[in-house]
């Protein structure tokens, strides 16, 4: 079987370009000391490490939502610790009025500022973060929490629906306490608040009375304050070590595609070196085939 000189030119311009490429990837490999450039360099490896990748991408997105969960955690527990140093003044307040035995003066002083507190604790109810979004309206976010009525009622404008952040992978943390659960169950706080500064300020007969029901009103909803303070306080603690958890996985999972792609330099120079003077060696036996003609032998 006869081989022409143009199959000889033919193969050996393969193998020319074959070592390029070659020299090229190891080129590429050398300047991005990565040993994966693409799935066929190692199938099983890119595999792999695309497997570790969509996990640090999932565990970046939960820490991403464990910090914004902590800051809206943090802000409700703000203003549930307010509430309490209210509370805890409004019960002084009300104790007072409760005992009956108050001048004039001393009576519209303690209506006066029992006034003031309620509309500290109705803002309070109504606050809102820093994105202009209520706390404590469940999912509508972007409504007033709680609104006093022609009635003189106060009416919830939220829902019950509890605002959960995906936290782990099945694991998820609530956000929000809602204002109805605290102001109006069992029954309305800010309408029997009104109602007894109103009675204290004109002593009405039964403003000792209703003086002495606030003061259970009031203890009641401080102790449903304490328990939602308490379960913020756990949830943080919850967020604080899930967080850690994804911390310490995310380190090792870096570290394992780290081992997976990361590039043996010397072996890779060395690869390299070979491969360009296996090249040069083509080239030259190349140049002489090329240069190659019978004319060359003729008389």
């Amino acid at each position: 079987m006869r081989i022409s000189t143009n199959q000889i030119q033919l193969s050996m311009l393969d193998n020319l370009q074959h070592g390029f490429g070659e020299y090229a990837r190891l080129d590429r490999q050398i300047s991005t000391q990565k040993r994966i450039l693409q799935p066929s360099d190692d199938p099983v490896g890119s595999v792999q490490l695309l497997g570790l990748q969509k996990e640090q991408v999932a565990m970046a997105q939960y820490q991403k939502n464990i910090a914004n969960a902590k800051s809206q955690l943090s802000q409700g527990e703000l203003q549930f610790e307010t509430m309490t140093n209210m509370l805890m003044r409004l019960r002084e307040l009300t104790q007072t009025a409760a005992t009956g035995s108050l001048s004039d003066a001393d009576r519209k002083a303690v209506a006066s500022e029992v006034a003031i507190i309620k509309d500290g604790l109705l803002d309070l109810a109504n606050a809102r973060n820093e994105s202009g979004s209520s706390l404590f309206t469940g999912s509508k976010v972007d409504q007033t929490a709680l609104v006093k009525q022609a009635s003189r009622d106060y009416s919830y404008q939220g829902d019950n629906l509890v605002r959960e952040v995906s936290i782990a992978n099945g694991v998820t943390v609530g956000l929000n306490q809602t204002a109805d659960q605290l102001f109006l169950q069992p029954d309305d706080f800010f309408k029997r608040l009104d109602s007894m500064v109103t009675a204290i300020n004109d002593a009405a007969p039964d403003a000792v009375d209703q003086a002495r029901a606030m003061l259970g009103r009031s203890q009641t909803l401080q102790d449903n304050i304490s328990q939602a303070v308490s379960t913020i306080g756990a949830r943080i603690n919850l967020l604080d070590q899930i967080d850690e958890s994804h911390a310490e996985k995310g380190v090792y999972s870096k570290e394992v595609s780290n081992q997976i792609e990361s590039l043996d330099y010397a072996e890779a120079a060395t690869r390299q070196a070979h491969v360009l003077m296996a090249l040069q060696v083509q080239q030259q036996a190349f140049a002489k085939v090329n240069g190659l003609s019978l004319f060359n032998y003729m008389p």
